[in-house]
């Protein structure tokens, strides 16, 4: 299922509980891990704007050449000590990479180079990263979060096609001896159907969406998979039932949607629930 791991780690953002929670793929999945240390262009992008007014051009090439001397640094003495204690004693495939770029850029260009079906990442909001990845990128996501239980929360919605969710999420259970749960959400702020191949429906009515996610659910429970129709704001639900049952990890699929209060314009989902769910999450994109 997760043959080859990439776990980017920006300049910008460090956690070991990614090099942890790889590990713990790697061991039931059988998984290669590959970690690429990403050296942030930004950062460099910042300083220059403070040393532009009084340092030459070779000045500011010279600080710039210390900056990735440090980073590279950091990657050896840190992170991939940190890789190699985590994994002394396990026959587990590893490879190590250290680039210069911006974090988006620099995945979407390893993901050229080799096939991979999973990347594993933390997650930081006060930091330079946009993320641009999770609408970006066509593999599944794993942001790694809180979470100590065995409980998977796997999420549908009239916003997406729901096919990937469930195949992936019950797998999943089946490998980790997980409990699984499945939250089906019509959003009431978007009121539209999302088909099989992700194309958004005209507007439906409130009872047309209920009794579509009504036949979701009922074929959900007769394959004895516990399942709960909700409506409201997909993200608002999701954050709601992912606390209730404590879940370890959230599955999340390929969510269209486009409006939200009062029927204003609607971006960046994926961001938002990462933002505001301490949990792991999962976009199975």
């Amino acid at each position: 299922m997760f043959k080859n791991i990439l776990i980017p780690i920006s300049s910008e953002f460090y956690s070991k509980n990614v090099l942890l929670r790889s590990v713990f793929l790697a061991e039931k999945f059988n998984s290669n891990l590959n970690l690429l240390y990403i050296i942030e262009e930004k950062t460099f992008n910042e300083v220059n704007k403070i040393v532009d007014s009084y340092r030459t051009a070779s000045e500011k090439e010279e600080t710039n050449k210390e900056l990735i001397s440090k980073q590279i640094q950091t990657a050896d003495q840190i992170i991939f000590d940190d890789a190699k204690l985590i994994l002394k004693d396990k026959k587990i495939p590893f490879k190590e990479k250290i680039i210069k770029g911006e974090f988006t850029d620099k995945i979407k260009q390893e993901l050229t180079k080799k096939q991979y079906d999973l990347i594993l990442m933390g997650f930081e909001k006060e930091c330079y990263l946009n993320y641009r990845l999770f609408e970006e990128v066509k593999i599944p996501v794993w942001i790694v979060g809180q979470g100590m239980s065995k409980k998977i929360l796997a999420v549908c919605s009239n916003l997406a096609p729901n096919q990937k969710v469930p195949k992936i999420s019950v797998k999943l259970a089946d490998t980790l001896g997980w409990e699984l749960y499945v939250l089906y959400v019509v959003d009431t702020e978007d009121s539209v159907h999302v088909n099989e191949n992700g194309i958004r429906s005209d507007t439906k009515t409130k009872e047309d969406l209920l009794i579509k996610g009504q036949k979701f659910i009922n074929e959900m429970k007769q394959k004895g998979i516990n399942a709960e129709l909700v409506q409201g704001s997909l993200e608002k639900q999701t954050l709601i039932k992912a606390e209730e049952i404590n879940a370890n990890l959230v599955i999340v699929g390929r969510e269209q949607k486009k409006k939200g209060i009062l029927g204003l314009p609607f971006k960046n989902l994926k961001k938002k629930i990462a933002e505001k769910c301490k949990y792991s999450i999962l976009f199975s994109n």
